[in-house]
């Protein structure tokens, strides 16, 4: 899977309780209209089907089957998509060529 490079990426918000994974703030996917979720130090491992992601988005634990450590990099999902970045890339290069939209808040 690739994994892009830039700079400037805001931490994500955490919940249930762990900082290594959580929503990113203000990123939102127009095709599924859900957060992007982002997991830190993984990426995804082999392709990720649309339905694995429909019927595990945002529980991490289910997802991480997909997943692979990789220190440096995030993992990125929403319920339709997936993407695997370097930890310092912007959003926008994150977003490239999916429907995930940097919003205002």
């Amino acid at each position: 899977s690739e994994v892009l490079g830039a700079i400037d990426a805001p931490a994500p918000a955490p919940f249930r309780g762990s900082g290594s994974h959580g929503f990113v703030e203000n990123f939102h996917c127009t095709g599924c209209d859900m957060e992007v979720l982002r997991v830190e130090n993984m990426t995804w491992g082999d392709e990720v089907s649309y339905m694995f992601l429909r019927n595990n988005y945002p529980n991490v634990m289910k997802l991480r089957q997909h997943l692979r450590p990789n220190r440096g990099c995030s993992a990125y999902c929403c319920q339709c998509s997936s993407r695997s970045a370097d930890a310092a890339a912007s959003l926008e290069d994150v977003a490239d060529g999916l429907r995930w939209r940097v919003i205002s808040a």
